[in-house]
């Protein structure tokens, strides 16, 4: 019991950040397509999206310049968002979305990069697994906000918005997204054009591999730690 004791605090630390991470994922990805288009909406929206961008760069980006360059661009982005919702005369013509779908961008990687690090199997490397599928579906959901604020009928929908609200509203897209990746179509919305086409394919067939890659490699290293415990254990009986 002596020797597990210590060990404990820094597995909190470590399982705080993760968890934090994971926790405003779920919000953007179950939560926030029932938020309304009212402005109170709309800045929650933006506000859950730039804690989730700052616990992710905190949990996933161990390169301090890097983390301080993710942090940046949230806070740039986020004033952005606030300064359009009440300022709507001022147009930043989609580059707080493009700055939105890069950070995303390297968060993806980062946290690939940690959940496929070789190394024992733990609680942190599965969070890490279910925080990189999450990710890749909210990534999705702004790169077709990206494309809709260039070609507003990229995507259709066959419940129309109400009139003033954005073609490019993030919670139907967020639903879209998470369509797509998981590929269960209601048919309540299908891309038109050919780069949305392209999108929804690339991001079916990420839906698909990435549970049986990481499955797989989960399966592998597990194995892997039993067979090299059994080994070293092998070893010591031999030598003792």
């Amino acid at each position: 019991m002596a020797d597990i004791t210590p060990r404990l605090p820094g597995f909190w630390r470590e399982d705080r950040d993760l968890s934090f991470f994971l926790a405003f994922l779920v919000l953007m990805t179950i939560f926030v397509p029932m938020f309304g288009l009212s402005r109170t909406g709309r800045v929650a929206i933006d506000l859950t999206f730039a804690l989730m961008l700052f616990s992710g760069a905190i949990a996933t980006i161990h390169t301090r310049m890097l983390r301080y360059l993710i942090v940046a661009l949230t806070i740039l982005e986020f004033t952005a968002d606030l300064i359009v919702e009440f300022n709507p005369s001022f147009s930043l013509r989609s580059w707080d979305t493009a700055l939105k779908v890069f950070c995303m961008a390297i968060l993806v990687f980062m946290t690939l990069k940690q959940t496929f690090l070789p190394g024992a199997v733990s609680v942190h490397r599965v969070m890490g697994g279910v925080a990189a599928y999450l990710l890749i579906g909210v990534t999705w959901a702004f790169g077709y906000k990206l494309l809709m604020e260039m070609v507003p009928d990229a995507i259709h929908f066959q419940t129309p918005l109400a009139v003033g609200v954005p073609t490019g509203e993030p919670s139907r897209l967020i639903y879209f997204s998470f369509e797509t990746l998981t590929t269960v179509s209601f048919g309540d919305a299908y891309p038109v054009h050919r780069v949305a086409r392209s999108l929804t394919t690339a991001e079916s067939l990420i839906g698909q591999l990435y549970p049986a890659i990481l499955i797989a490699t989960l399966v592998g290293m597990a194995l892997q730690a039993r067979f090299n415990a059994a080994l070293n254990e092998a070893e010591f009986k031999k030598t003792s």
